[in-house]
């Protein structure tokens, strides 16, 4: 039996009440093999465990007790497992960006037991994240155990404090000159085996890696909003990404409870290529009136049966993000998709963002179409 302080990390083989360095809980770990007697997958979010899918063990120990442990790693019915090794596979993780999405994946893995290191341009970013991401935790958890995750975050303005992480995301504004300008300080401060990842959601990787010193540990790792909600992270492989990177990039998807896919460094990537392709057809339909902005999005919901209609998911991505990503995939070489229309350029002009201005192809001041 071994002891272990959950707010520090440390540990003594000898009991021990509360930390002598940080006066921390202390618990105690069984570090005898167990074996999966039996396992079930919940796949229903609730309060206090909104990420899912996550698994319910049940473990048999070697005196034949049984005990319950949760976990976000998939196991099969036989296997051997320590749970002194459960506890501590956990990383320190680099998050650069405190928007929406950067914040959304702060909460994941601080929700999901790993240390973070936050990088934003000011400290009122940061101040402002820790704000939001304190009222989320709250919303599932006490005071206590919200400080407890609040406390496995450190945050910086400097890209040095990030040579500490283990695994580095980055969430920025879709612009391939800001990103490479952020990977070749990356290149330089971080040791050759710390993964630089972008959750870019549809530059090249491979133009984003060119002239560094170790393009071989960059990769794409993209999420989807809403983070805590959305399970898929899609992996892209860049034309110089080694295979122990796509490998670390798998094992942070399960640290984080999620489902990857990989896929290669092309236009888009699976999800973007599918999707904008079809938000951008349907403004090419609005503005040369097939139909409106109800319509089409009643048409895309009932005949084919999709949870919301173009014009309602571009607004809540943002239509500037939008209008970014589709001039991205007009500029590729593959020319795979139309420029964006004029209709959705004056939108973005105007301030008219969706959901997060309160006004897009809907008015959500007044719940009325806009357009």
């Amino acid at each position: 039996m071994n002891y272990y302080c959950a707010r520090c990390g440390r540990e003594w083989d000898y009991p021990v009440s509360n930390c002598i360095f940080c006066d921390g809980k202390v618990e105690k770990i069984d570090t005898s093999e167990h074996v999966i007697d039996d396992m079930v997958q919940v796949s229903i979010p609730t309060e206090d465990h909104p990420i899912v899918p996550y698994y319910v063990m049940l473990l048999r120990g070697p005196d034949g007790s049984y005990k319950f442990k949760k976990t976000f790693q998939n196991h099969e019915i036989g296997d051997k497992i320590h749970l002194e090794s459960e506890k501590y596979d956990k990383c320190t993780i680099g998050i650069i960006g405190t928007g929406i999405t950067g914040r959304g994946i702060a909460e994941v893995a601080l929700r999901t037991g790993n240390s973070i290191i936050l990088k934003s341009r000011s400290r009122g970013a940061l101040e402002n994240t820790l704000d939001k991401l304190s009222r989320n935790l709250y919303k599932s958890l006490n005071i206590e155990e919200s400080q407890l995750l609040l406390e496995k975050m450190t945050t910086t303005t400097d890209y040095i404090s990030l040579a500490k992480a283990d695994f580095i995301i980055e969430s920025v504004v879709e612009d391939l000159k800001v990103k490479r300008n952020i990977f070749r300080i990356l290149d330089s401060v971080c040791d050759p085996d710390v993964v630089l990842a972008t959750n870019t959601s549809s530059l090249s990787i491979s133009k984003i890696s060119d002239g560094l010193r170790y393009p071989e540990r960059v990769v794409g790792l993209h999420f989807f909003n809403p983070i805590t909600r959305m399970q898929l992270i899609e992996i892209i492989k860049g034309d110089k990404t080694s295979d122990d990177t796509l490998s670390k990039c798998a094992d942070i998807a399960k640290k984080l409870g999620k489902v990857s896919i990989l896929a290669k460094d092309t236009p888009g990537f699976v999800v973007n290529r599918l999707l904008f392709t079809l938000i951008n057809e349907a403004c090419w339909m609005l503005e040369k009136g097939t139909s409106s902005v109800e319509e089409i999005d009643k048409a895309m919901k009932l005949g084919a049966n999709h949870p919301m209609g173009p014009f309602e998911l571009a607004d809540l991505i943002g239509l500037d993000l939008c209008k970014e990503i589709i001039e991205n995939l007009n500029c590729d070489s593959e020319n795979i998709m139309s420029h964006s229309t004029n209709i959705l350029n004056e939108l973005v002009r105007k301030g008219y963002l969706g959901k997060k201005s309160g006004r897009g192809f809907y008015d959500y001041n007044e719940q009325l179409n806009y357009c």
